[in-house]
Order: structure tokens, then C-alpha cells, then sequence
């Protein structure tokens, strides 16, 4: 599901500001098979930043109204009364040529003993639309159009594979946090 114009637009840019000047590092994902960390893109994986910015807070907010949106509003399960918790923002970086491999969101390192559970729901929030490629498939080969300003919510099990397309022209920019 996605919600447009969640995100206002003058905090989206403001925090593209603040990334220039963050941390990055290159994406992985965990292999559990083999318990190590692996880069499914080589060269071409994105950079990925968990560090602070200004805006979080008001990130965090955004992410939280989707979730109650999604939970409360537009699902309303009886049987399926919330969420316990969310990650903090992780900042992803899509530069020329870079993608993020097809996976699923079964990410095992947000829980470390203190915190139980699955991640249930995935948050994308998208910080701007100024570059070309870079589409967001889901399920092998639907394209989601997202719009600076969007944040989209959909469950973080495996049936819903999803990618990010090669970046062909200007820099991408968005972030994700995950419900349990």
C-alpha cells in the first residue's frame, strides 16, 4: 500500500542535505545458510547509512502514522491487533549503476536477543525522484511507481520479492525501517 505525499516535501530535502555529509558503506545481506554477510550485486550493491540526522525524528513520526494508517485504517484485522516495535531508519543511496539484488525482508540482525519476533511489515519511504532507472520491482516484474514524498508498507515475508533496478542517471535516495 502506498501513501502519497506522506513526507513533506521541504523534509525530504533537507534530509537528502544532511546524507552528503553521513557515513556509507555498502549493502549486504545475511546469509544464514553460511552465518556471514554477502554482497549479491558485487560493485554495483547500494550504500546504505544508519547514521543521524536532523529529520529522523519526523522520519520516525511519518513511519509511524503509516503503520497505524495500515493496521488500524486500511486493514483493520481483528484478529491482528498491532505492531510491538519498529527499526530505526536505515538511509539507502542508489548512485549510477547501483541496484539492490531480489530478496525478501527476512532480516534476522534487528533482533538481538533483547528484541523477539519477525519483522512482519517492511516501511520504504522514498526522499526524492530526480533520477532515472532505479524502479522498485516487486514479485519479478511489477514496477511500483513511487514519488518523493511516498511511503509505501507491505509485508516482509518471502512472498513478497522485491528489487531495486539499476540507477542510470542522478542519485536515489530513500530509507526503510521494519515492524515486528
Amino acid at each position: 500500500l502506498i501513501y502519497h505525499n506522506h513526507i513533506d516535501k521541504n523534509v525530504c530535502e533537507e534530509t537528502i542535505k544532511q546524507l552528503s555529509s553521513v557515513n556509507w558503506e555498502q549493502h549486504f545481506f545475511y546469509d544464514y545458510n553460511t552465518d556471514s554477510n554477502v554482497i549479491l550485486s558485487g560493485n554495483n550493491e547500494l550504500d546504505m547509512s544508519y547514521d543521524n540526522v536532523t529529520t529522523r525524528p519526523i522520519l520516525m513520526n511519518c513511519i509511524w502514522q503509516a503503520l497505524d494508517n495500515y493496521i488500524r485504517k486500511d486493514f483493520n484485522f481483528s484478529w491482528f491487533p498491532s505492531w510491538d516495535g519498529y527499526t530505526g531508519l536505515r538511509f539507502n543511496r542508489y548512485q549510477d549503476s547501483k541496484v539492490m539484488a531480489n530478496h525478501c525482508d527476512h532480516i534476522h540482525s534487528m533482533f538481538d536477543g533483547e528484541r523477539k519476533g519477525i519483522p512482519t511489515l517492511t516501511v520504504l519511504g522514498v526522499l526524492n525522484d530526480d533520477y532515472e532507472g532505479g524502479n522498485f520491482v516487486m514479485f519479478e516484474d511489477e514496477i511500483i511507481e513511487l514519488k518523493q514524498g511516498d511511503i509505501m508498507v507491505f509485508p516482509s515475508i518471502f512472498l513478497y520479492p522485491h528489487k531495486v533496478e539499476p540507477v542510470t542517471k542522478g542519485t536515489r535516495y530513500t530509507f526503510v525501517s521494519w515492524a515486528w
